[in-house]
């Protein structure tokens, strides 16, 4: 699980229903890196962390900048590429689904960079702030339901893609204007084929984009932090879920 995750399940976080209360009638995005992918990147990797809440387990951990920055809160992984119960995991995967993210121009996977801190390797993810988690009711009116449900499609296909089996409510941030986030891609991008979520709707402008992407692309982006038996699925279950889709527009 993602620190987020950790965090929202230890009550660290505002849940629904609290923050929804408290919610400022002026909807503002959470989405804070849009449009400043390489300054958000940067402070992630450069900034220093004046003081770190750890939860467990211990390779979860929450960084506070200095104020004036960019960026005021990162979550930080050292999650060692390995087994554990069951499941690969990394905190590569978590890198690679913000690249494969800002391919697709989806704006949902917050900066993820690789980082050092006292000598350990790991994830820093931009900790997004003035959200809650999705376990609360979705929305009730037209334009936010139309909103939300357009999110839901773009994840399902994202999460087939990179073969991410395991998303739950829990990993599904939003603001105030059901913007939705996703966290926790550790158990992603392994070289299994299957694809774990129905798609009973098609983003056609998100399925363009995937099917517009190239070997060349895949692999200057995601390379550095996945094998090529992981590049060469991402592209195995692309071709599933062509099949899926042609069957689905019959």
């Amino acid at each position: 699980m993602s620190l987020q995750t950790v965090v929202l399940l230890l009550g660290l976080l505002p849940m629904w229903p609290a923050a929804e209360q408290a919610a400022s009638a002026e909807k503002v995005s959470a989405k804070t890196w849009v449009g400043r992918y390489q300054e958000i990147e940067e402070a992630l990797r450069t900034e220093e962390c004046v003081s770190m809440e750890v939860f467990p387990p211990q390779y979860l951990s929450r960084c506070t900048f200095r104020t004036g920055g960019p960026v005021a809160r990162m979550a930080w992984r050292p999650l060692r590429p390995g087994p554990d119960r069951g499941f690969s995991e990394s905190y590569k995967t978590e890198i690679a689904a913000y690249e494969l993210d800002k391919l697709l121009k989806m704006d949902m996977v917050p900066p993820t960079v690789e980082r050092q801190i006292q000598g350990n390797s790991g994830g820093a993810q931009l900790w997004v702030e003035k959200i809650v988690d999705a376990t609360g009711p979705e929305p009730t009116d037209g334009e936010s339901r139309a909103h939300w449900d357009a999110q839901l499609a773009r994840m399902a296909m994202f999460d087939n893609l990179i073969g991410n089996r395991e998303r739950n409510r829990r990993q599904m941030l939003r603001d105030d204007g059901w913007n939705l986030i996703l966290i926790d891609h550790s158990r992603a991008f392994g070289a299994g084929t299957q694809l774990h979520h129905k798609m009973a709707r098609i983003d056609d402008e998100q399925w363009a984009k995937i099917e517009a992407l190239t070997r060349s692309q895949l692999d200057g982006a995601l390379r550095a932090w996945l094998d090529t038996s992981a590049i060469d699925a991402i592209l195995k279950r692309r071709e599933a879920m062509r099949a899926e889709i042609k069957l689905l527009r019959r």
